[in-house]
C-alpha cells in the first residue's frame, strides 16, 4: 500500500534518495542524514554543540544570512544529533525546495564554526546543563542507561558533570576538525515527501550533493554482550518535591528481531500513555500513588540493541508504595500475561496510529529515513502493520516471559529521595 508510493534512487557514491509524492498543497517535507552523531563524537554535549553550530554560518553566509534566506522562503530547517547520524529535517514549499537544498549543502560542505558564536551557544549550554543538573526525570534517565550499557555503547549516556566538562574545552577549530573527518557523501540518507516529481528531486539532489566530500572512515564499533544483574542507583536533589523512576531492563535484540513487534506490544499493553495502559489505569487512575507511569522501548534505533523502559514521577512521600505498585503489577502481567481482548484492542489501536501517523507527510519521510538509516528493506512499511495484526495473546506473553524478568530489572531514582531507597 504504502511501497508503491516510494521511488528511490541509489546514487553512485552509495548515497540513497526517496521520494514520495504526496498531496500536501504544494509543501515538501524531508528528513536527511549522514553519518554522524554521539557515538562518533565520542560525547553527546559535543554531537549537541557541532549540530547546534550548523546553522551558525558557513564560508559563504553569516547567521544573519541564513535566516534572512530561511525566512524569505517560509522554510524550516534543523539540524540534530541522533546516536549514529546528523539528521537534517524541514519543511518548504515546493517551489523553493531547491534554494532550501542548495543551502543544506553549502551547510554541510563550508560551515564556519563562527567562534563568537559559537562563545554565546556555550554559554546558554552551560545555563541549560544547570537546569539539566536539577532536572529529575532527566537524571533518572541518564542513570539507567548507565546502569544498562557500557561506555562506548550507543545507549549509554554521560553524565552532566560531563557533558559540562565537555562543553567548556570545546573550540571551532576541533568542531571543523571533526566535521571534516566524518562528513560522507556516500552515507547520506534523503527522505522526501510532498507534491514532488521524484525525477526532479533525484536531480537536484545530485546537483547539489556533488562535491560533498568522501570520507573512507570505519564505522566505531561496541560490545553487546550486556550487564544482565539488577542494579540500583538514587540521584539525591534536595532542592525538588517529586522523585523520578526509571526501571529498566535491556534486551539485547534489535528491531529486525523477530522478538520485537510481539515484546514491543507488550510492553505497550503494559504501559501505554493514555489510561488504556496497565499501569495507568492502575497505579495511577485506580490508587492515585503517582503523576504519571508509562512503559515503552527505547534505544532501539539504527541497529542499536535497545532496552525496556518504565517511567514514572511521584511525590516524595508516595514513592514506595507507588514504586511496589508498579513492581506488583509488571509481577502480574509477566506471570499471567495480557488477556486475548487486551491483545485484540491494543492491535487495532497501534495499526490505527500507525495508519494516522502516516498520514502525515513529514512523518512519512521521517518513517521512510529510519528504515534506509536502519538497512531495513522499505517493504517493512507495509509489513509491520500486518505482523502486528496478527500477533496471539500466547505470542506476546512468551516475549513478555523472556525478556521483562523481574529479577533482572535495574531501578533508578532522582529527587528528595534517600540514597537507601531501594534496600527495602
Amino acid at each position: 500500500m504504502y511501497l508503491e508510493k516510494i521511488k528511490e534512487k541509489k546514487f553512485s557514491t552509495g548515497a540513497r534518495v526517496m521520494v514520495t509524492p504526496f498531496a500536501t498543497h504544494d509543501t515538501v517535507s524531508f528528513v536527511g542524514s549522514i553519518k554522524g552523531g554521539s557515538c562518533y563524537a565520542r560525547s553527546d554535549e559535543f554531537a549537541k554543540v557541532h549540530a547546534a553550530m550548523l546553522l551558525e554560518g558557513t564560508k559563504k553566509k553569516s547567521k544573519h544570512d541564513i535566516q534572512i534566506l530561511l525566512d524569505s522562503i517560509g522554510a524550516s530547517l534543523t539540524f540534530a544529533p541522533s546516536t549514529e547520524r546528523l539528521i537534517f529535517s524541514g519543511r518548504v514549499r515546493q517551489k523553493h525546495f531547491e534554494a532550501l537544498l542548495s543551502l543544506i549543502a553549502e551547510i554541510l560542505e563550508s560551515p564556519s564554526f563562527p567562534s563568537k558564536e559559537l562563545g554565546i551557544l556555550k554559554s546558554r549550554g552551560q545555563a541549560s546543563l544547570a537546569l539539566e543538573a536539577q532536572d529529575t526525570h532527566e537524571q533518572a534517565t541518564i542513570a539507567l542507561t548507565r546502569l544498562l550499557f557500557t561506555p562506548k555503547h550507543p545507549n549509554w549516556s554521560e553524565s552532566t558533570l560531563e557533558s559540562k566538562k565537555v562543553l567548556k574545552k570545546i573550540t571551532a577549530k576541533e568542531l571543523q576538525k571533526y566535521h571534516q573527518k566524518t562528513i560522507d557523501s556516500g552515507s547520506l540518507i534523503l527522505s522526501v515527501s510532498g507534491d514532488v516529481v521524484p525525477v526532479k528531486i533525484f536531480s537536484l539532489v545530485e546537483k547539489h550533493f556533488k562535491n560533498l566530500p568522501r570520507q573512507k572512515g570505519t564505522l566505531f564499533s561496541y560490545s553487546k554482550k550486556l550487564p544482565h544483574t539488577a542494579q540500583r542507583t538514587t540521584t539525591p536533589i534536595k532542592e525538588k518535591t517529586n522523585i523520578d523512576y526509571m526501571a529498566g531492563i535491556n534486551t539485547g535484540i534489535t528491531k529486525v528481531h523477530s522478538d520485537y513487534i510481539p515484546l514491543l506490544l507488550g510492553i505497550q499493553i503494559l504501559g501505554v500513555p493514555g489510561f488504556s495502559g496497565r499501569l495507568m489505569n492502575t497505579v495511577r487512575e485506580k490508587e492515585g500513588l503517582t503523576y504519571g507511569v508509562y512503559s515503552y522501548l527505547s534505544g532501539f534505533q539504527y541497529g542499536a540493541d535497545g532496552y525496556i523502559s518504565i517511567w514514572s514521577g511521584f511525590p516524595k512521600e508516595k514513592f514506595a508504595q507507588g514504586r511496589a505498585a508498579i513492581l506488583r503489577e509488571i509481577n502480574s502481567i509477566v506471570k499471567n500475561g495480557p488477556s486475548k481482548e487486551e491483545v485484540r484492542r491494543h492491535c487495532e489501536r497501534f495499526t490505527a496510529s500507525y495508519k494516522v501517523r502516516l498520514s502525515n507527510s513529514g512523518a512519512f519521510a521521517a518513517s521512510v529515513h529510519e528504515l534506509a538509516a536502519e538497512k531495513r528493506p522499505l517493504s517493512y512499511i507495509d509489513e509491520f502493520p500486518k505482523q502486528v495484526s496478527k500477533l496471539t495473546e500466547a505470542k506476546v506473553t512468551a516475549m513478555l516471559k523472556k525478556y521483562l524478568i523481574p529479577a533482572k530489572l535495574s531501578e533508578a531514582a532522582a529527587g528528595p529521595v534517600e540514597k537507601d531507597a531501594f534496600a527495602s
